[in-house]
């Protein structure tokens, strides 16, 4: 599907919503505009013969939000230039890179049967390795069209116990060539049970094919068991456990178990702690399926004069056509203090130790790699009715064992936005 014509369907999703208006339907319409200016020493994130630049990004955008008896719409649109003073062939001026969007229509919510249109144009990394997103638009980036459609019908057997017939439609559509495009089809069952007012047990099945611009097109069957307890007010557990099998398109099959742990535990009421555990399997942008292993554990504390955010967390990524193996891990932390009522100043920080082991295609890593990342920031807050400004400072330094991948960063930004 061409890019240009996705706009046409978020729409097209508010016109249908009209269809099925009624007296009591609202809708809400907030134009935006966005400004900022960056100055960074180091914009291709290079080791040697750094670039410094300056760099404007102006972004004009709408959100649109609709509410009807049958249709809740929601729409968040923008157009994101953004210029190089001294690098203006590397501009991001094309209609196709410019776009961001988030757009859902749920149709006859809380009925039997639900249907859910989702679309959403972002940029984001190619490669996990150099995930430099927040920090620099140009390196290992690519604009994504995404495209979802998930209609449901849920049979109510008992007042207790249901069954779930759902399909998943999801497309990507990369505009850099080393982006796989793809679809995946879903078809899923869930036979749910609640066993009383805290405790829920479900089981699973699906299966899923995928297909993409390369050669890894395969079917995915996924089978699982699950069950969510609430131990009174304060602790909330889900545990999952299944089995999932990945047969390809040209004989190779793979197999693994799928498991997730999500536990919750609210101490008080500004301060919570979680611990999220998982093992399944994800498809990667350029390098095919991968069995995915994450886990975290994070302590929140918000209240009206502070807010604070602290994170552990373990990712492993193993391909499954390939030797290559991502591990990392790593700790974040943020903190927000208000001033006054308009002032308020942010902190965060993450360090990360990652080890990448090198895969048979590769022509350029020959060797693990071992790196330490660092990043600090911190910002000065203004906010004002519908008024925001924001002065900046962001530092990142990429320490590697492999020649030629070290880098440090300094961005400083000031940035400006008016809802309307």
């Amino acid at each position: 599907m061409k890019q240009t014509g996705r706009i046409a369907i978020l729409f097209a999703c508010f016109l249908l919503g009209t269809l099925v208006a009624n007296a009591s339907a609202q809708l809400e319409i907030h134009p935006r505009l966005f400004f900022e200016e960056q100055y960074t020493d180091n914009l291709f994130l290079r080791e040697n013969n750094e670039s410094e630049d300056w760099v404007t990004t102006i972004e004009p955008g709408i959100s649109l939000i609709y509410a009807a008896r049958s249709v809740d719409l929601t729409l968040d649109y923008s157009l994101r230039y953004v210029s190089y003073l001294d690098n203006s062939d590397r501009n991001i001026d094309k209609f196709e890179d410019i776009q961001r969007a988030v757009a859902s229509a749920v149709f006859f919510s809380g009925r039997p049967f639900t249907l859910t249109l989702g679309e959403t144009i972002t940029r984001e990394a190619l490669d996990l390795r150099d995930n430099n997103a927040a920090y620099n638009d140009l390196t290992n980036r690519s604009t994504v069209y995404r495209t979802s459609v998930i209609p449901e019908y849920r049979l109510e057997l008992t007042p207790s116990f249901s069954i779930l017939f759902g399909y998943n439609y999801d497309r990507r559509d990369y505009t850099e060539s080393a982006g796989n495009d793809s679809e995946i089809h879903t078809g899923t069952l869930t036979l749910n049970k609640e066993l009383s007012s805290n405790t829920e047990v479900f089981v699973r099945s699906s299966y899923r094919i995928y297909q993409s611009d390369n050669d890894d097109q395969f079917a995915q069957q996924d089978y699982t068991l699950g069950i969510t307890q609430q131990f009174g007010p304060r602790l909330t557990a889900t545990i999952e456990g299944g089995y999932s099998l990945v047969e390809y398109d040209d004989g190779l099959d793979t197999q693994n178990s799928n498991w997730l742990l999500d536990v919750n535990y609210r101490v008080s009421e500004a301060m919570s702690f979680a611990v999220i555990a998982e093992q399944s399997y994800l498809v990667s942008i350029t390098r095919g399926l991968t069995d995915s292993r994450t886990a975290s554990l994070s302590a929140n504390y918000a209240k009206r004069d502070l807010e604070v955010t602290a994170e552990l967390f373990l990712d492993q990524l193993e391909y499954v056509r390939t030797t290559r193996e991502d591990d990392s891990l790593g700790t974040r932390f943020y903190v927000s203090v208000p001033l006054t009522r308009a002032f308020s100043v942010n902190f965060d920080a993450e360090y990360e130790w990652a080890t990448y082991k090198p895969g048979t295609e590769d022509t350029t890593r020959l060797t693990t790699e071992d790196i330490t990342r660092l990043t600090l920031g911190a910002s000065l807050e203004y906010e004002y009715r519908r008024f925001i400004a924001s002065l900046g400072y962001r530092y990142r330094s990429n320490d590697s064992d492999t020649i030629g991948r070290d880098y440090t960063n300094n961005i400083i930004l000031l940035s400006a936005s008016m809802r309307f």
